[in-house]
């Protein structure tokens, strides 16, 4: 049986003349059994087949984290990406803002709170067991916007009078922020909880609150919440903790959450937080390590 002299043509032309000529046949074919794979053929066009494609990017990993771990995750998160190949997607907030987006079943893989958010989630179903790590702990601290005076606060009675000097006071929303709540039984403490609360001025997480601080006009202005946030705020100066009798070590932790489908590269990703590296980030920060 005599070939096709179409399927004998191997073509020459420009490339853009192929196109136009690949459509005009695909649309009427040839007298002599001339197909639209046969013209594929002959201008050396080879199919692909979905098999050969390579495969999409793997979505990134979801991490919903503590606010006072911001500048850690930040800083490091790049060279975990480069290492494993994996991407994250990071946000952060208050743990009790955190807490409540996961009840709400928020996509997410892992979770950096504390371990009394994370007791409530596991009440809920809500974490792993078995997957909690500890990756430090922290105090909370004072501010003052970057150039201010210094005041005293070694003491309790220093940081009352330091306090009731201020014209107005920044801290995290005492509802749903660790270090909020701290400093509310602090002044409690002290005493001066209503005075402290009548000129205070609360924002979602303590670095938010910083940054509030910074941009006030008042005379006498004071900051308090976790050192972290402190600082990652580099228009705050950081005074000092709270006086020992006073001062409460927060501890923050991961933790895989129930729903993931991707518990190992979660785990991955926790054993970086583990690691060297970002804990060395986080001693920066003001951190310690967690006693066994």
């Amino acid at each position: 049986m005599p070939r096709s002299p179409c399927a004998a043509f191997r073509w020459a032309g420009p490339p853009r003349l192929a196109v136009a000529l690949l459509v005009a046949f695909a649309a009427v074919g040839c007298s002599n059994g001339f197909s639209l794979s046969t013209l594929l053929d002959s201008l050396g066009v080879k199919p692909t087949s979905d098999a050969t494609k390579p495969p999409p990017p793997a979505e990134p990993l979801r991490l919903l984290a503590a606010g006072a771990t911001e500048g850690s995750v930040r800083d490091t998160i790049q060279q975990f990406e480069a290492k494993s190949g994996l991407s994250v997607a990071f946000e952060f907030g208050a743990v009790g803002a955190l807490r409540d987006r996961v009840l709400a079943a928020e996509p997410a893989d892992l979770l950096v709170v504390t371990p009394a958010i994370i007791t409530t989630l596991e009440a809920q179903q809500r974490v792993r067991a078995g997957s909690r790590v500890d990756l430090g702990r922290v105090g909370g601290g004072i501010a003052v916007r970057a150039g201010d005076p210094l005041p005293a606060i070694d003491t309790p009675a220093a940081l009352e009078r330091a306090l009731l000097d201020a014209d107005e006071v920044y801290y995290a929303d005492p509802a749903v922020a660790t270090a909020g709540a701290a400093l509310m039984k602090v002044v409690d403490t002290l005493g001066i909880g209503d005075q402290v609360r009548a000129k205070g001025h609360s924002a979602p997480g303590g670095k938010a609150a910083m940054q509030n601080m910074s941009h006030s006009t008042a005379a006498r202005v004071i900051g308090a919440t976790q050192i972290s946030e402190i600082k990652s705020v580099p228009e705050a100066q950081l005074v000092g903790e709270y006086p020992a009798p006073l001062q409460v070590k927060t501890t923050y932790s991961a933790i895989i959450l129930e729903r993931t489908a991707r518990g190992d590269d979660a785990t991955r990703l926790i054993q970086f937080f583990a690691g060297p590296v970002f804990q060395a980030r986080l001693a920066q920060s003001g951190f310690e390590p967690v006693k066994p």
